[in-house]
């Protein structure tokens, strides 16, 4: 061997004792740095009370309990559900037990938390606002684009060239109201309701409907049909307007002069019941 490779070949020899020095204590059982390495496997017990409560213990599928004589082999004991820890007041997700998971470890100071869920037991997703502003919002929604086309040269556009239709629902919160929203390609006008603590408004075509804590309003060009056996209206007053069908009897009978007590029948309106 010529001089050269000689000096290469323990240049190369001092570089891995080097490097083997500078891993000692970063490396785990497993070969891998610790704090790398993404480890997948089942959530099999979640944690409620203790000293543990907010963490669950997971499971790796390599590593079975009943396959190996040493306990301990592949668990994972007080597993964080975040790596953010104080979200009581924001994204909290708690997986269900037995559900896949995916975790990771903190190499600073080895703490494990949890990177994906396959399946939630509980979701919780909640913004804030400063007082006196109104700028804590969280939108839901669902937008229907175009299908992909098929060429000679392969599709014609990427996923984020696609085109939306007018397909599209839209769930709005804020903290005063909340408001859900329907399009269609026929009706771009859709479907509205918003909710506040004062009532409730639906906008439905060239329907509006309006309730709050006193009081039902309907706004409509359309026809109103109500379909069934009885209906009992009890208390307050019934005011009309236009003209009505009659058998008569009742209140708006189509005779103009009561035959027994000569008293006229008249006015648009019912008291008591």
């Amino acid at each position: 061997m010529s001089l050269t490779g000689e000096i290469n070949k323990v240049s190369g020899t001092i570089r891995k004792s080097i490097e083997s020095i500078a891993k000692q204590g970063l490396t785990g059982a497993d070969g891998f740095p610790k704090g790398t390495r993404k480890i997948s496997g089942y959530v099999c017990a979640i944690h409620e009370e203790g000293k543990l409560a907010g963490t669950v213990d997971v499971q790796e599928f390599d590593y079975e309990p009943d396959e190996y004589p040493d306990p301990g082999v592949g668990h994972h004991e007080g597993v964080l559900l975040s790596a953010i820890q104080n979200n009581e007041k924001g994204m909290y997700i708690v997986p269900m037990l037995f559900s896949e998971v995916i975790i990771v470890q903190n190499p600073a100071d080895g703490h494990e938390y949890v990177l994906m869920y396959s399946h939630a037991q509980k979701m919780k997703l909640v913004t804030n606002s400063l007082e006196g502003k109104n700028d804590g919002e969280i939108e839901i929604g669902v937008t229907e684009v175009e299908d992909f086309v098929e060429t000679d040269a392969g599709l014609d556009k990427d996923f984020n060239e696609l085109e939306p239709t007018k397909h599209k629902t839209r769930t709005k919160y804020t903290h005063k109201t909340i408001t859900d929203r329907i399009i269609s390609p026929d009706d771009e006008d859709g479907y509205f309701e918003e909710k506040t603590v004062e009532g409730k408004t639906i906008t439905v075509g060239n329907t509006k409907i309006t309730i709050d804590g006193d009081n039902i309003h309907i706004e409509t060009s359309s026809n109103i049909t109500v379909k069934g056996k009885n209906v009992t209206i009890t208390g307050g007053k019934l005011n009309t307007k236009g003209i009505s069908s009659t058998d008569l009897q009742g209140p708006f009978n189509a005779i103009k002069v009561c035959p027994f007590s000569g008293a006229p029948h008249c006015g648009s309106s019912v008291s008591g019941t």
